[in-house]
């Protein structure tokens, strides 16, 4: 009822809420003079231009819907929507809000799940240790008949100590590290320093050999030492051994400069040396300048186990493990200079190399 009554009370004035039986009939027109006049005050202002007031439909019993505005809004009302409660997942926060709540356990939670367990540390560098035979040409440029005097001392040799045969073979070692610049041509390139070292020995010659029995002195022993170390720069292909797994070869070369240190030790252990009576007139120990060229394979161990050569990276910082195998040749003749000592030699290598 109190909803009727304000229905009633709010409606206009010039709508009419006359029910009539006939629906075609048309009510008479109001008579303006029986129409009382507006109260004074605001409310019977007329209304702006081009505002038009809405009024109730013919048959609307009861006006408006309960609850709904007919007509402008009023000064001072403000309608606002009710919506229902929303219920949406909050996204999981950024770091940077972690960290302004002061929370560090969550945040270095979430650096551990955003860095990748693949990842590799950075390769900035390589190391070798191989190993092979090795024999100093010294002998090169002899032009003389029979044997040189190195194959003389450290050739082959009879019951007597007479030489029958060319030298043979010592055993060269050497360790190569390498800084590698850039790896942006299909593998690194950098710049490597290679040492080397082999060694010779023989019992030493009499200065005057008897016509029967050895000729070679049964308590001195003479030795000659080479010490090859070169400055190359090198070039690594790993673009296929780090996209196909079952094809882990990295051909690799190198190419530079080198110089040989050479020396020769008599039975005391001291440098020999060649004395023109008491006078000292060389002695037994020099250098010389020359090249050396490098071509080789390695094997990339990492395709046994990649899980473990993963964490063995991750763990020592360490790349890749290889077998590698290579051919060395080295020219040390201070260019091709006919009185220089010649220290080179053309062999094969083998060892195990690292990247980190």
């Amino acid at each position: 009822m109190i909803a009727f009554a304000l229905t009633l009370v709010a409606a206009p004035a010039a709508a009419d809420m006359t029910i009539t039986g006939d629906a075609g009939a048309t009510p008479p027109p109001a008579d303006p003079a029986t129409v009382p006049p507006a109260p004074p005050g605001p409310e019977a202002s007329p209304p702006a231009s081009g505002t038009t007031t809405t009024e109730t439909r013919q048959g609307d019993l009861f006006g408006p819907p309960y609850g709904s505005r007919v007509g402008e809004k009023r000064e001072g009302e403000v309608w606002r929507p009710i919506e229902g409660p929303s219920y949406e997942k909050q996204p999981v926060p950024s770091e940077s809000a972690v960290v302004g709540q002061s929370n560090p356990d969550l945040t270095d939670s979430l650096k551990k799940k955003q860095t990748s367990l693949t990842a590799e540390s950075k390769q900035r560098f390589a190391l070798e240790v191989k190993m092979g035979p090795y024999l100093a040409d010294v002998d090169r440029n002899w032009s003389g008949e029979g044997f040189g005097p190195y194959a003389k001392i450290f050739g082959e040799t009879d019951e007597r100590g007479i030489t029958i045969g060319q030298p043979k073979k010592s055993i060269y070692g050497g360790i190569a590290f390498e800084w590698q610049i850039t790896k942006k041509l299909a593998g690194p390139i950098g710049i490597g320093v290679q040492w080397t070292m082999a060694r010779d020995k023989a019992q030493a010659p009499l200065a005057e050999p008897p016509a029967e029995g050895s000729t070679r002195s049964g308590a001195d022993t003479v030795r000659f030492t080479v010490m090859p170390i070169a400055l190359q720069a090198v070039y690594r292909f790993e673009l296929l051994a780090d996209k196909v797994r079952w094809a882990p070869f990295v051909p690799y070369v190198k190419a530079g400069l080198a110089y040989g240190f050479w020396w020769t030790k008599n039975g005391n252990g001291n440098i020999a040396v060649i004395k023109d009576g008491t006078e000292v007139v060389d002695r037994g120990r020099g250098g010389v300048w020359g090249y050396q060229i490098n071509l080789g394979m390695m094997l990339r161990l990492d395709f046994l186990d990649p899980d473990t050569a993963r964490t063995f990276d991750r763990i020592s910082g360490i790349n890749h493990t290889y077998i590698i195998g290579e051919w060395q040749l080295t020219r040390l003749s201070n260019f091709g200079r006919k009185d220089s000592m010649n220290l080179g030699d053309s062999t094969w290598m083998v060892g195990l190399a690292t990247e980190f």
